[in-house]
């Protein structure tokens, strides 16, 4: 099995998956969309809101906006040695507090982690007019795509490397990441969780 890296933007990349067969290509994508951990809003306390939308329209966009993630730096939260409680190992604290009018974006949110950020600060979350205000204050932990498509990495494609035979052992992938990882890292991921899950089902197999 052999990866050439044939294209590199800020991102996306783009790679060819050689020596392979649709079963083991399929499986990388299906672990990349939905097996590599990202950083995701999860929990939505509100203190104030008299905007135009309810609580839980603010809460299903902000779930939706990309935060920054450091993997190796947070726990799963059933995994933490807080117990669920919730702790800086496992939880990103971040807040929001606007007065209208004005349009409020996802580079207003304040976080407790300074690299646990939005992966893209001009993401619209809401308008506020005269008199109009919000406060919250939101959770962000790790997840997995299988679970909700919040905790998705991005958009992860492939197809045969020759279209017009359709068949053969080389695939043509496309990575194109949100912001919360980077597409390298990704693939990365996605390659160690393969082998491990690989690795325990050969386990079983004795």
């Amino acid at each position: 099995m052999k990866i050439e890296i044939l294209e590199k933007e800020n991102g996306s990349i783009k790679f060819v998956l050689d020596e392979s067969n649709p079963a083991f290509a399929n499986a990388l994508r299906r672990i990349m969309i939905a097996e590599v951990p990202t950083l995701a809003i999860d929990e939505v306390e509100f203190f104030e809101n008299n905007s135009a939308l309810y609580d839980e329209m603010i809460s299903h966009r902000l779930g939706l906006i990309p935060i920054i993630t450091k993997l190796r730096e947070y726990n799963f939260r059933d995994e933490c040695t807080c117990k669920g409680k919730g702790c800086s190992s496992c939880t990103v604290t971040l807040s929001l507090s606007k007065k209208g009018p004005v349009t409020v974006y996802s580079g207003d949110l304040k976080s407790s982690d300074k690299e646990a950020v939005p992966a893209d600060l001009n993401i619209p979350i809401v308008k506020l007019r005269e008199g109009q205000k919000i406060k919250l204050e939101a959770s962000a932990v790790l997840g997995r795509g299988r679970v909700h498509a919040k905790w998705q990495p991005g958009v992860i494609s492939y197809k045969y490397f020759d279209e017009e035979k359709g068949k053969g052992d080389k695939f043509l992938f496309t990575v194109e990441s949100n912001g919360s990882l980077k597409p390298e890292q990704i693939v990365a991921e996605a390659a160690k969780i393969l082998g491990a899950k690989a690795k325990e089902f050969g386990k079983e197999l004795k």
